[in-house]
């Protein structure tokens, strides 16, 4: 899908429709949609994330308990 492409599509529609019934539904959508987290990210960020997913679900982590101790030796807590 050509992100751009659709988005000018929906904004041609808004632009030339006679609807006032569509142009409300628009409004309370948008006015009720929260926003993702993950689509705020930047691509590099979303990119990490999703990396330590993957490494999640293949059971590359550490015990919490062991966590601390590392960050501990640097000061941290």
């Amino acid at each position: 899908m050509d992100l751009q492409a659709e988005k000018l599509s929906i904004v041609q529609t808004i632009v030339t429709t006679k609807d006032a019934g569509l142009i409300s539904d628009v409004k309370a959508f948008l006015a009720n949609r929260k926003a993702d987290w993950f689509e705020e990210l930047g691509e590099e960020q979303q990119k990490d994330v999703l990396e330590g997913l993957a490494e999640a679900d293949r059971g590359e982590t550490l015990p919490h308990a062991e966590v601390v101790k590392l960050f501990g030796k640097w000061g941290l807590k």
